[in-house]
């Protein structure tokens, strides 16, 4: 019985509600269009915290990934004055030898490339990745082979 009592006042709210909405049409459409900038609002709030940080990577185990970074330069070593430091390759070769405290180390650089020749020259974002990039993010190539540390340029 209380049940259909509680139905029932909810019903008359909505009811005298709308009776209200009805006279002043101005008030009404505030109230939605508030309602509605809001509602979109937070929505492309959320699509954006849940592309940036609430989505795990696309490869096995992300949770396992470690970001490594020398902060700072240090003259005389090849690192530089930047936020976060560049490793040269004597460097990076000293880390990836003695890297016991991880399953696997890579390095990447993001930068842009040029793609093509003469007149069809194009700027490309790309990245520039070590030989252990893909495997140990655990990707597998669908044909063929991915690179390797063998593939590695020596510049």
């Amino acid at each position: 019985m209380n049940s259909l009592r509680w139905i029932e006042s909810i019903w008359r709210d909505l009811r005298y509600g709308s009776r209200l909405l009805r006279r002043s049409p101005g008030f009404a459409l505030v109230g939605i269009l508030s309602l509605a900038l809001g509602i979109g609002a937070n929505t492309a709030i959320f699509q954006l915290l849940d592309a940036v940080r609430l989505r795990s990577l696309p490869v096995p185990n992300p949770q396992e990934l470690a970001e490594v970074r020398i902060v700072g330069g240090n003259h005389g070593m090849g690192l530089t004055n930047a936020p976060y430091g560049q490793l040269t390759r004597p460097v990076w070769q000293e880390i990836r030898e003695h890297h016991e405290p991880f399953s696997g180390v890579f390095a990447w650089s993001a930068n842009d490339v040029r793609v093509g020749q003469g007149s069809d020259l194009r700027r490309a974002h790309g990245l520039y990745v070590t030989g252990e990039f893909f495997p140990v993010l655990g990707v597998q190539p669908l044909r063929g082979r991915l690179i390797l540390s063998e593939d590695e340029g020596g510049a």
